[in-house]
């Protein structure tokens, strides 16, 4: 009962910071006070909680550096001229007819490429949008297209955060996670495309006015050498290097490209890679500013107060109970079935992709085994629910903030293909190999 107060104190918080548009912060911090306090009453010292939320925030530590190392990427992306690159070339070549299909196409390499669904969504998504109004096709068709092409990069890119937060929740090597995770992701990729170009056909744009576009021509110097930092991503992180050390290496490359090549003074350049960039075309501010590490300081105390939590959760068994009912759970349903009702109801309580795999780790780890494939498992059914599902929960920051950006609502969600296709498709597969395994043994 206390344990159910506890999250209803918690829940209260988030529900009035999100209708007042407050940060996330408050609420966990409620809810780390909250569930401290719960520990401190069933006898545990305030050294003891103190040292489990210690040792939660310290088991992330891995995590917030590259989160730092990402807000360092985005903004020197932006300044050397690689995001640009991208949004002019990318754009002008896009046919008509296939408006639809490329905007997924390109927006999944972008968040492929910088590993972050909002930063894609407020830097191309942004550019592709107001295309999209300029030139008659279904905002609704589109927003949901651009959204499905965000997840596929949020949820398998080198760069991206939760990539990594799973990765080191799991205790697996995320330069193998991504392998594994573009072999599950094949079959709702290909499915994607397929249904996109259908789309397409039936929305066809008038003329596209690329006036804004040519801006990009003016604001930066667009080399092909703008490619290096993606290509260079890309290569360092597919050949085995931790991603901390291809993202300094990345940023490096990037700073030298953005005083060389863009002519960019460095005390101005190391500042907005602190501060977040800002255009010197005003016509261009809403659609490039941002990043930098100032950017990622809320999502890194949102990660440190969930792992704080974590750590009390894990140091007292409060969720013994829960754990208990999902076993069960999992008994009658299976695991990923049950992984993936666990990863609704934490995307519509928490409202956090970050925190959903967080406790989607704590609830269900125990029904993994403690082996390298068991680990591996869990990776994939934690990638293949909680970081997609998210993005469908109207209220989760993982999907209002994108859309949000982009300008559009609730009505894009069902044209997001692949964030139900990921899990939809995983189910089969994981079907599939288990009627396999029965028939081999049957042979046998």
């Amino acid at each position: 009962m206390e344990l159910l107060l506890c999250f209803a104190l918690f829940l209260a918080a988030m529900v009035l910071c999100l209708s007042c548009g407050i940060t996330m912060i408050l609420p966990l911090i409620v809810g780390l006070l909250a569930f401290g306090a719960l520990a401190l009453r069933r006898g545990f010292s305030l050294r003891a909680v103190c040292n489990m939320v210690g040792r939660g925030m310290w088991a992330s530590r891995v995590v917030v550096i590259i989160m730092l190392l990402i807000g360092c990427l985005t903004s020197l992306w932006r300044q050397c001229g690689t995001i640009a690159f991208f949004t002019y070339y990318g754009v002008r070549l896009i046919p008509p007819q296939l408006f639809i299909l490329a905007a997924f196409l390109l927006s999944a390499v972008m968040a492929y490429a910088l590993g972050t669904s909002f930063g894609v969504a407020a830097t191309i998504g942004v550019i592709l949008m107001t295309i999209v109004r300029a030139s008659g096709v279904s905002t609704v068709i589109a927003g949901g297209a651009i959204l499905s092409g965000l997840y596929f990069g949020d949820r398998g890119s080198p760069a991206a955060s939760s990539a990594s937060l799973v990765a080191n929740e799991t205790g697996t090597d995320a330069s193998q996670n991504f392998k594994r995770m573009m072999k599950s992701a094949l079959l709702p990729l290909g499915l994607c495309i397929v249904i996109y170009a259908v789309l397409s056909a039936w929305n066809r744009p008038g003329t596209v006015d690329s006036a804004l576009l040519e801006r990009f021509a003016g604001e930066f110097r667009l080399s092909p050498w703008c490619l290096l930092p993606t290509c260079l991503l890309l290569v360092l992180a597919f050949a085995g290097m931790k991603i901390k050390y291809v993202m300094a290496i990345n940023i490096a490359v990037s700073l030298v490209l953005t005083l060389v090549l863009q002519g960019s003074p460095i005390v101005d350049a190391l500042r907005m890679t602190l501060m977040g960039y800002a255009p010197a075309d005003p016509e261009l501010t809403a659609i490039l500013s941002g990043g930098g590490v100032r950017s990622m300081l809320e999502i890194v105390c949102i990660l440190l107060l969930s792992s704080g939590c974590s750590g009390i959760f894990e140091g007292t068994r409060m969720l013994s109970s829960v754990e208990g009912a999902l076993k069960r759970l999992c008994a009658r349903i299976g695991r990923f079935p049950a992984m993936v009702l666990t990863s609704i109801a934490m995307a519509c309580v928490f409202c956090n992709q970050t925190i959903g795999i967080i406790m989607c780790r704590q609830c269900m780890g125990g029904n993994y085994p403690d082996s390298e494939q068991g680990r591996i498992d869990l990776m994939l059914d934690i990638e293949n629910s909680v970081v997609t599902i998210s993005g469908l929960v109207p209220w989760c920051i993982a999907c209002s903030v994108p859309l949000g950006m982009l300008g559009c609502d609730v009505r894009s969600l069902p044209f997001a293909c692949f964030l139900y296709l990921i899990p939809l498709c995983w189910h089969l597969q994981l079907r599939r190999r288990a009627r396999r395994a029965h028939a081999q043994a049957h042979a046998h």
